[in-house]
């Protein structure tokens, strides 16, 4: 694919944008020691045993494609192994875009009871040359108590990737499963094509199966793990609330440390709170205001090092752009993979577009309008704010959103239809017209993505304007098109295209001047508010400030996958800055007030963390009797509403995408409203993902430690990478991070990446110094 870039992005680099910055290497490098899989690996065994050692296929049973044999040409103990082996890629083509088949080996179990057991230990050798990134998944199926997997083949399910040509031990901890009926254990490869130049059949020698019981992980639950402190790995602002927590303990004071002397910088004693969730052991110290790393000591727990100081959040900027570059689509990414898809094609009407490019949106291989939208919006939104500051980091931030804007501008057929979505779950030849080749179909016309691909084009076409004059002379034309495409197709009806609709309207005002634009977005912003509860309703717990689905107010908006709660927020507080003297401004800047307040309220319900619950849901929404268990396990507000800590939700689970839209929009509250509140309590969702929660993981890849391997079955770990986002159990409403890796709460994703860009983009606007002295 002919791209923008053509140089791989490592130390002093020639910019396409002019000149030279320095930017850390990418692909990043992985810190192993700070891994959890480092942690699990050297975790004593209390008790173990031996299920089978593969020197018969006995208890074995081959499912699927390929074959299954004893082999003698690696073993790990004793003299054999299983050997599993399979094309990549079957003689048909996939229908969907995911794998066409799959190779399994079962190991059967009649019924066994393997509770006094909580971790499967095995190993594997896999011989696929030419692969650079390896998975498989392990499945056990229990028939008892809870049947494993669960209805939605999700819970009892681990993708594990492994590398190349020599022997991995894998281990999986399962305390959360049932496994009072066991009836078999699966390893499966799932036919994920294979890149120009490598292998089409795969090789795995499996062996020592074996139980073993440890001191497993905490996975459920709001009480901070067992032994551990609960702190933000990344650190804290110089200036402002630092807190960590621990759940248990006799110590009746803490201690913070300098990192390089082991100097006692503060000594205070725990507070102790009782909350709805638990007891909790508060270790406060902001008062601590010295830049440097420190690290925590409560009795004999100590944590590792965090940072403080004035640019804490820095450094995740940059692995976010390292996780999008590892996910660039349609050129070679070191180690990871070549020059990819160049056989997938949209099609509509006749007229084909090769559809590669932009970046792989998650754990496969997929891509969509609407995200590539957002991520490049995100990175010429902080780059706005940061490039004369720390040009290094803004032109690497324009670098890499200008990647994003090349697949937007190409993905247009005219007359307003792009191709909105593209399932890809599998590597190909790059050859047109073979069986690995896909079409993808899904070309519409419609305002809401439209309107998406126009803030993206309008932010561009502003700050390419002195870099690089065509390609945003390009941008702005095509964000003037599809303005008026999405005007003649929208119809008003929905929240999520109202808000988007007055944010693109907007971003064009600002870059052209035109009043055309405002004009639309200020229409806009009186059906964004009529869509907002403004008054308390007559509730036992009254809340007010949320929003509904539309102006009608028929249903209250809530998400549970994708979020945008942060839109109607960004557009009001882009009205308010920008038209100082109009008349309706006090009444956006209410607006603003009034979700900021609501935020506020809800944050204490899950206090002492304070991450914001997912939304209220009333009962009767739906007749089935899942959601409606679900909704009564929230908080009661009303005989017919409930606050979920957590989203309702089927298969699709994870909350950062509800989670950082939130954030995402009182982060542009506190633009407006400027309180230290808002600030602090941002501050606190950011910290959530990166060590804050009950079980004390970071859940940026490769940021901090402990962080959990995530579902990347194509493209192997990735620095800077974040999931879908913590989950819970079944119907209940608690915070549920097992061991298991699988997509969707574990599966990497740009979504909640671009969040995080958008939210410290905002920080950069607020006036710090205001809120915190």
């Amino acid at each position: 694919m002919k791209s923008i870039f053509l140089s791989l992005i490592v130390g002093i680099i020639a910019s396409p944008l002019g000149y030279s910055i320095e930017t850390p290497s990418m692909p990043m490098p992985l810190i192993e020691e700070h891994t959890i899989v480092h942690r699990w690996l050297n975790k004593p065994v209390h008790s173990s045993q031996l299920l089978d050692d593969m020197e018969t296929l006995t208890a074995w049973e081959h499912r699927g494609a390929g074959q299954m044999e004893i082999s003698d040409t690696h073993w790990k103990n004793g003299d054999h192994s299983l050997k599993l082996t399979s094309k990549t890629f079957t003689d048909q083509p996939s229908r969907d875009g995911r794998p066409p088949g799959s190779c399994t080996a079962l190991f059967n179990v009649d019924h066994a009871d393997w509770s006094a057991f909580n971790r499967l230990s095995f190993w594997v050798y896999p011989d696929l040359p030419g692969f650079r990134a390896i998975s498989m998944l392990v499945l056990l199926r229990n028939e008892g108590t809870l049947r494993v997997p669960d209805e939605y083949n999700r819970l009892g399910l681990n993708h594990f990737l492994l590398k190349n040509e020599e022997w991995n031990h894998v281990v999986w901890e399962i305390p959360h499963l049932s496994r009072d009926r066991v009836t078999g254990v699966e390893f499966t490869y799932r036919m994920q094509g294979s890149e120009p130049g490598a292998t089409d059949t795969v090789c795995f020698y499996l062996d020592q199966l074996e139980l073993q019981k440890v001191d497993a992980d905490h996975c459920e639950g709001w009480k901070v793990a067992p032994g551990k402190i609960a702190f933000s790995h990344t650190g804290y602002p110089l200036i402002g609330s630092k807190i960590a927590l621990a759940g248990d303990g006799n110590a009746e004071n803490f201690t913070v440390h300098d990192a390089e002397t082991d100097a006692v910088i503060v000594q205070k004693p725990i507070q102790i709170l009782q909350t709805e969730m638990g007891t909790f052991q508060l270790l406060d110290f902001s008062t601590l205001e010295k830049k440097g790393r420190f690290y925590l000591r409560v009795g004999d727990v100590t944590t590792r090092p965090f940072a403080v100081s004035a640019d804490v959040w820095k450094g995740t900027i940059w692995k976010t752009i390292n996780c999008f570059y590892c996910l660039r689509c349609g050129m070679e990414i070191p180690g990871i993979h070549g020059t990819c898809h160049e056989d997938w094609l949209a099609e509509y009407d006749g007229k084909r577009i090769t559809y590669n490019g932009g970046w792989h949106d998650a754990g496969d291989l997929s891509q969509g309008l609407r995200n590539t939208c957002e991520a490049a919006y995100a990175m010429f939104l902080l780059a706005e704010q940061i490039k004369e500051k720390d040009p290094a980091l803004g032109g690497r931030l324009l670098e890499e959103a200008q990647w994003g804007l090349d697949w937007i501008l190409k993905n247009r057929f005219g007359g307003g239809y792009r191709c909105r979505w593209g399932t890809m779950d599998f590597w190909t030849d790059n050859l047109i017209g073979t069986v690995d080749d896909m079409i993808t179909k899904d070309v519409r016309n419609d305002a809401y993505h439209n309107f998406h691909a126009v803030a993206a084009q309008a932010i561009a076409a502003r700050l390419l304007k002195t870099i690089n004059p065509p390609l945003a002379t390009r941008a702005l034309q095509y964000a003037r098109e599809d303005w008026q495409f999405a005007i003649e197709q929208s119809r008003n009806s929905r929240l999520e295209e109202i808000s988007i609709g007055a944010i693109a309207s907007l971003e064009l005002f600002i870059t052209t001047n035109e009043n055309t634009y405002a004009e639309k977005a200020i229409e806009l912003a009186d059906l964004i508010m009529a869509c907002q509860q403004r008054e308390k309703p007559d509730w036992e717990i009254p809340l007010a400030g949320f929003f509904y689905r539309s102006p009608e107010k028929n249903r209250i908006q809530h998400e549970s996958h994708l979020g945008e709660m942060q839109s109607p927020i960004v557009a009001l507080v882009l009205l308010w800055e920008l038209f100082p003297q109009h008349p309706r401004r006090d009444e956006w800047k209410h607006s603003v007030a009034l979700y900021a307040s609501y935020l506020k309220q809800i944050a204490s319900y899950t206090a002492p963390y304070s991450t914001f619950p997912a939304s209220i849901y009333a009962v009767d929404e739906s007749n089935d009797a899942k959601f409606k268990e679900q909704v009564r396990n929230g908080i009661r507000l009303s005989e017919k509403h409930y606050l979920r800590r957590f989203p309702v939700w089927n298969d699709f689970r994870g909350n950062y995408g509800v989670l950082l839209s939130q954030t995402r929009a009182l982060s542009a509250a506190a633009r407006v409203l400027q309180e230290r509140e808002l600030w602090e309590l941002v501050q606190r969702q950011l910290e959530w993902v990166v060590g804050l929660n009950p079980f004390c993981q970071s859940t940026m890849y490769g940021e901090g430690y402990d962080f959990a391997p995530q579902y990347t079955a194509n493209s192997g770990d990735i620095v800077g990478g974040l999931p879908v986002g913590i989950q819970t159990n079944r119907n209940f409403d608690e915070p549920f991070w097992p061991a298991d890796n699988c997509y969707n709460f574990k599966e990497i994703w740009v979504h909640p990446s671009s969040r995080w860009l958008a939210i410290l983009a905002d920080m950069e606007m607020i006036e710090t110094s205001r809120l915190i002295h």
